[in-house]
């Protein structure tokens, strides 16, 4: 029998200044993202598609949620007799389309592969 696993998010758009989307510079992308009744993340597009670097974007927060899931399954190593005491991950992605405008860097990485690099740092054993 397989688990089920749901996760349910809310997007919430709050960048009309009042005129809706009326023209391409008529409207910020700011947002928030919510899960439950935890804190909301205020979310932006990247700076290159009128973002401010200040805030989070899609493309940092799916990076993220890679990099925290492959950390979440590598530290159950004690079961094959490995003990971590500490992990960094400095997880990088690079957008590959230089004409990326039109397209959604999150619908169309999806289907890419991964490499993961590991490095071990002794001076800490």
């Amino acid at each position: 029998m397989s688990k089920k696993h749901t996760y349910e998010v809310s997007i919430d758009w709050t960048g009309n200044l009042g005129s809706g989307t009326s023209t391409y510079d008529a409207y910020v992308r700011d947002h928030l993202v919510r899960v439950g009744a935890k804190a909301a993340i205020e979310a932006l597009s990247d700076p290159a598609f009128r973002g401010d670097p200040a805030r989070h974007n899609s493309e940092e927060l799916f990076v993220a949620s890679l990099s925290s899931c492959h950390m979440l399954w590598y530290l159950p190593c004690a079961t094959k007799g490995i003990v971590v005491t500490a992990y960094v991950d400095e997880a990088i992605v690079t957008r590959l389309r230089a004409d990326a405008h039109g397209y959604c860097f999150i619908a169309n990485s999806v289907n890419f592969p991964m490499r993961c690099e590991a490095s071990i740092d002794m001076s800490t054993l």
